[in-house]
């Protein structure tokens, strides 16, 4: 299976713009700056490691995602279940009004691959990219990738 360029594209945009929300709303603020030309070595050592500290953090805020979707599986929610706790309802449940904050294992695993599109886009690569190679060498590879799990 091939992208095409629509979808190439697609993938694009939506990872420029969630880099764009997130960054409007505030999250990039604390990233760590390039280092100036003349900077000592000692400098770009100290710098290189509070930037490795900020990536391992955005990378754990993932991991909390994960954590959140199996949080809600374990509290007895289904897998495709999407609920609002603090909407309003009519008198036949319908939703009113909103929008409302989506909860569920649904939710928790589009804020998994939101925050995957905002690290890739501060990071400087296209994310869309690299799944479509890594799709393309998993087809390459044996039933299970020749594992027993």
């Amino acid at each position: 299976m091939t992208a095409t360029d629509q979808t190439r594209a697609a993938l694009a945009q939506l990872q420029q713009r969630i880099f764009n929300i997130n960054e409007s709303k505030g999250f990039h603020e604390d990233r760590p700056k390039p280092m100036r030309i003349g900077s000592t070595l000692s400098g770009i050592a100290e710098r290189n490691q509070r930037l490795a500290n900020w990536q391992g953090n955005k990378l754990m805020l993932i991991v909390s995602e994960v954590a959140e979707a199996q949080d809600e599986i374990r509290n007895g929610r289904a897998a495709d279940e999407t609920y609002y706790p603090t909407a309003q309802r009519d008198l036949d449940g319908s939703v009113v009004g909103g929008p409302f904050k989506p909860e569920g294992v649904p939710s928790e695993i589009a804020d998994v691959v939101i925050r995957c599109f905002d690290f890739a886009g501060t990071e400087g690569f296209n994310l869309a990219e690299i799944i479509l190679e890594k799709l393309a060498y998993n087809e390459t590879r044996p039933y299970k990738h020749g594992k027993n799990f």
